[in-house]
């Protein structure tokens, strides 16, 4: 049990830190896209358009329900998911850079779904995770203002984008919404519910270059739409809600390497100071709270020798 507890918790450790590199890239590219041809709701509908396609073919293949998908719980977790986080995301990307999204989106991320917890199941974190969390937030905060901040506006999107990821996180989790289901619901139920709304929105579609196009529905429609969200999930299931949001504090730091990478943007000492911090909270959060038990288990165990011995 111990061992297979322990592959879990690995296997939602990686799939979580793949999660962060491909949400990462997914910043800079969209930002990439939005400064081009594409409009906000082009690079939305490329994406839940590729994606759905793709997921449709292989519900039928799979012999999948799709009819079973149409619950109340299934839908508001893939609208979550999917169109409300995507939207709200890209609008605050548009008004503001890649560092200040990756900060704002991911840093809320933890104490966002630790509230949610708190008030749906009454969950509390321990001393350690506040702790993190606290440090986390610190760190995001000089993050955001080392980056020259953003508009109001800006903010409040990128805030409803938090939020809506975070509702997905902490509902997918207790209505114990299975991997498969949210891999097909996700992209199939974004793209009937956003293409016909996408119609009516202003967009650039048809003036926008071929390999713009092919970028934005491979990124948007199969990595991220379809395997960062395989890893997202997976991650959720094994570490929990707070766990794999705290991991996802790591897109900030990567974020920013990237945005430095690709465009042009400059590590400035209070965003170096930032990361340090951001990583001394995960690893309190992710790190001192098991150290803490394995220390508790081993002074029992040398105070009580009929432990020790079993």
């Amino acid at each position: 049990m111990d061992r297979s507890l322990k592959f879990d918790k690995v296997t939602g450790l990686l799939t979580g830190l793949a999660m962060v590199m491909i949400w990462s890239g997914w910043i800079i590219i969209s930002k990439w896209g939005l400064s081009r041809a594409l409009t906000v709701w082009d690079v939305t509908g490329v994406r839940f358009l590729t994606a759905g396609i793709i997921m449709l073919i292989y519900a039928c293949l799979s012999k999948t329900s799709i009819k079973a998908l149409f619950t109340p719980s299934i839908i508001t977790c893939s609208l979550c998911c999917g169109m409300f986080y995507v939207c709200a995301s890209l609008i605050g990307l548009l008004m503001s850079d890649a560092a200040n999204t990756g900060v704002i989106i991911n840093g809320s991320l933890p104490i966002m779904c630790a509230a949610i917890i708190f008030v749906w199941k009454r969950g509390r974190l321990n001393t350690p995770q506040y702790i993190g969390i606290s440090l986390i937030l610190i760190a995001n905060v000089l993050l955001f203002t080392s980056s020259g901040g953003a508009t109001f506006s800006a903010l409040l999107w990128l805030l409803v984008a938090a939020f809506a990821i975070a509702f997905y996180s902490v509902s997918m989790k207790i209505w114990n919404i299975k991997i498969k289901t949210i891999m097909i619901s996700v992209p199939l139920i974004n793209a009937i519910v956003f293409t016909p709304i996408w119609f009516f929105l202003p967009s650039n579609i048809s003036q926008a270059p071929l390999n713009e196009i092919v970028l934005q529905g491979f990124y948007q429609g199969i990595v991220v739409s379809i395997l960062a969200l395989f890893c997202m999930t997976y991650s959720i299931n094994k570490l929990g809600a707070v766990s794999a949001s705290t991991i996802m504090a790591l897109v900030p730091i990567v974020s920013v390497l990237l945005a430095m990478a690709f465009l042009d943007q400059h590590m400035s000492l209070q965003m170096a100071v930032s990361i340090i911090i951001c990583s001394v909270g995960i690893a309190c959060y992710s790190g001192l709270q098991p150290a803490l038990i394995w220390l508790q288990r081993n002074r029992n165990k040398k105070g009580n020798p009929k432990i020790a011995s079993n």
